[in-house]
Order: structure tokens, then sequence, then C-alpha cells
């Protein structure tokens, strides 16, 4: 159970260092703001790719976040710091990032409607 309250003491300081509110994080990373509170609160923890999100956000490696070992940053930050204090001006993610499909299956979506006015056009 220590390990847990180190971990959320932990992404709480790291949040704070980056000037992010909850909101502002959970927007970051397409979560709701109550999943940042319960990993601060220690109630639950970030899965695998949160955990990479945010090293990435951070620009500190993953170890850095889960064992709290300190380590140069492996890159830079995904967003600048000017950034993180603007209020945000994005749209929210369409249907279409939401839900990814690749071009494959547009390609025979296409196909199919093609051939299904083709039909109905030459019947009548």
């Amino acid at each position: 159970m220590k390990d847990n309250s180190q971990l959320s003491e932990r992404l709480r300081q790291l949040r704070k260092n980056a000037g992010l509110s909850q909101e502002q994080l959970a927007e970051t990373l397409h979560i709701s703001r109550q999943a940042v509170s319960k990993w601060e609160s220690g109630v639950s923890n970030p899965d695998i790719q949160n955990i990479v999100q945010l090293g990435k956000l951070y620009g500190i490696s993953t170890d850095s976040i889960l064992l709290g070992e300190s380590s140069a940053p492996e890159t830079a930050p995904i967003m600048p710091p000017a950034s993180v204090t603007a209020p945000s001006t994005e749209r929210k993610p369409s249907v279409r990032n939401r839900f990814p499909i690749n071009g494959f299956l547009w390609a025979v979506l296409g196909t199919v409607i093609v051939l299904v006015l083709y039909l109905v056009t030459n019947m009548f």
C-alpha cells in the first residue's frame, strides 16, 4: 500500500510541477478528470498506456514515474509550458478519431456503395 501512496503523490507532484490542473491533464490524455483524481488519491492506478503518455508529456522515463528514479529527460515535453497555461481552444476529438477505421475498410465500404448504386440504377 505504501508504494501506491508514493505513486499517487508522485503523480500529483508531476502534474503540479507541469502547471496543469487535473482537468487539463485529463483533456490531454483524453480521459476523465475523475480518473486523474483517483490516481492522485491512490484509489486506482493509471494503465500502461497512460503511464507512457505521462512520461512523454512530462519528458521523463516511465521508470521515473513508477519508481521515483530521477533521470534526465528522454525527450522534450509534448506541450510547451506556455501553451499549458493558455485556455485550450482545441475541439473535442471527432467521431473519426474516437473510432478509427483503416483505409482498407473504407475502400471496401466505398466499393459496396458503388456496386449497390450501379445495381439499383440498372434495375429500373
